[in-house]
């Protein structure tokens, strides 16, 4: 009899110490939106081995430039310990690069010919981090660095060409029909920042990124693989 009033005095401690296991394995995950401005450009490669590529890879990095681009959406953090994380998402990613505006210097005036062109490569990509970040420091402030891949699927691209002339008009196309690149790839990416305690459940991360592509974006002789450089703000919230 005294065994089982012990037992039944025993029930709300034990209940109490399953509800506080419960929420802190619930606080080892937390959800957030983050979001990246990003400086964007690429590298060429002569896959063919062709020496007279070489001065077209010369050209295009003459003309060609950056472009801002940006790097946005969904994270899922699950702490695996107090120094270890691994952080997974779905994120919606702009890339490219472009050609600023520059004269055609055709040799003789025609008034149905250009006089300046300019052009925007973009690439759309949906992006699924695989990613670990290690976490240190006590208090509020918190010193993370993070390494890991990413796949990308590339959901659309656009390849925008302006024409100016001489009278003010201009003409807009999209060239990008001519091309055919490849609908999948993986980025690596490594980042490293700081973390903010804002409240008990709510914490800010600003995480310089950087994220390159580690597959080619078609199969022509002369091919790119995109990278971008950026500042990733997020906003996270433990679970309860």
């Amino acid at each position: 009899m005294k065994i089982l009033l012990v037992l039944i005095a025993s029930i709300p401690f034990i209940a109490n110490s399953q509800e506080t296991k419960k929420s802190e394995a619930n606080k080892n995950i937390s959800v957030g939106f983050s979001f990246s401005p990003d400086y964007s450009y690429r590298t060429l490669k002569n896959n063919d081995g062709n020496p007279s590529l070489d001065v077209a890879i010369d050209h295009r990095n003459d003309i060609e430039k950056s472009k801002f681009g940006f790097t946005t959406g969904l994270n899922l953090n699950i702490r695996l310990s107090d120094k270890v994380e691994f952080q997974s998402g779905l994120l919606y990613s702009n890339k490219g690069y472009k050609i600023p505006k520059q004269a055609t210097d055709f040799p003789v005036p025609d008034p149905s010919l250009a006089t300046h062109f300019e052009s925007h490569a973009n690439f759309n990509y949906l992006d699924i981090p695989l990613k670990f970040n290690f976490i240190s420091g006590m208090g509020k402030v918190k010193f993370i660095i993070g390494a890991g891949f990413a796949a990308n699927i590339l959901l659309n691209n656009s390849e925008k060409v302006t024409l100016s002339y001489a009278d003010g008009s201009e003409k807009e196309f999209d060239q990008s029909d001519g091309f055919d690149y490849n609908k999948f790839n993986i980025s690596s990416l490594v980042s490293i920042g700081l973390e903010y305690q804002m409240k008990e459940n709510i914490f800010l991360r600003m995480e310089p990124t950087f994220r390159y592509e580690l597959l080619k974006i078609d199969d022509y002789p002369v091919t790119a693989r995109l990278w971008n450089l950026g500042l990733n703000v997020g906003v996270y919230f433990n679970l309860k």
